[in-house]
């Protein structure tokens, strides 16, 4: 679905759609406008606007002071809040949890761990977690050490984009993908 449709689908409040790597997120407000924003997981925890359209109530046109009347940082924020809880309700479709109960704690470092690590740990940094590696160690079991050098074998491997030395972050790789799709 392109940001378009998803205007189009918004007929109360909002509507969120997955885009691959992006999410898509279309508010109605009060008035009639419409707003539909792609967002993708950004560089700092947070969520970049990758595309913004408005939709005016009437098919008149748009007029400058309307738009700058419109709450673009309130709906922005809203977009991004929406996205977010997205994200944490797809964690039921991560591999990881699936992998850990049939492994147990000895993971391993092939492929299909290495990109489900690195799957669970992009996950948790889009959210915004500030210790993703303490979050899988209490969700999946172990010490927060242990899920660094999974991280770090999952970089290493080329699982996730490279981040500053000692910096949370990286964005799952196509390689990671396409280890994920085909284990699906």
């Amino acid at each position: 679905m392109d940001l378009l449709a998803t205007v189009d689908a918004v007929q109360t409040s909002a509507v969120v759609h997955d885009d691959g790597d992006a999410v898509l997120v279309g508010l109605r407000l009060d008035d009639g406008w419409a707003v539909g924003v792609r967002l993708a997981p950004g560089e700092q925890r947070h969520w970049d606007v990758r595309q913004l359209l408005l939709s005016p109530p009437t098919g008149d046109g748009i007029e400058s002071q309307a738009v700058r009347d419109l709450p673009l940082g309130v709906l922005l924020a809203e977009a991004r809040r929406l996205a977010t809880r997205r994200a944490r309700e797809g964690h039921a479709a991560l591999l990881l949890p699936d992998l850990v109960a049939h492994r147990g704690s000895r993971l391993g470092g092939d492929d299909l761990a290495l990109a489900a690590v690195a799957e669970a740990y992009a996950r948790l940094v889009a959210e915004g977690d500030r210790a993703p590696a303490r979050t899988l160690a209490s969700r999946h079991g172990g010490v927060a050490g242990t899920w660094t050098n999974r991280v770090t074998a999952a970089r290493r491997r080329g699982f996730l984009d490279e981040v500053g030395v000692g910096a949370a972050g990286g964005r799952l790789t196509d390689a990671a993908q396409e280890v994920l799709r085909s284990a699906r």
